[in-house]
């Protein structure tokens, strides 16, 4: 299995939008294949920073999923760009 641990920087008076625009995703991805659950978490003390634990059954699936062209995901992409102060950051765990 494995463990993406992906940090957003929200940008000022955007984390409702962000938060509604989170569920979108995560309706994509419970429809691709190899998706296993996502968590995602706002920090206390930063509110415009949160914390998506996002698992798959393997690293191959993750990566289908994220370079998809398909127009729903390149929306969502466009989307969250407009809502994040810069690309979010991705740290991959494979659990043993």
């Amino acid at each position: 299995m494995i463990v993406d641990l992906v940090t957003f920087r929200v940008k000022a008076d955007k984390a409702s939008e962000f938060e509604r625009h989170c569920e979108d995703w995560t309706r994509q991805m419970k429809r691709a294949r190899g998706f296993v659950t996502q968590h995602m978490m706002r920090r206390l003390d930063r509110p415009g920073e949160y914390l998506a634990t996002v698992r798959w059954v393997n690293r191959d699936y993750r990566d289908r999923f994220h370079t998809g062209g398909e127009a729903d995901l390149q929306a969502l992409r466009h989307k969250g760009g407009e809502l994040l102060e810069g690309p979010p950051q991705s740290i991959l765990y494979e659990t043993s």
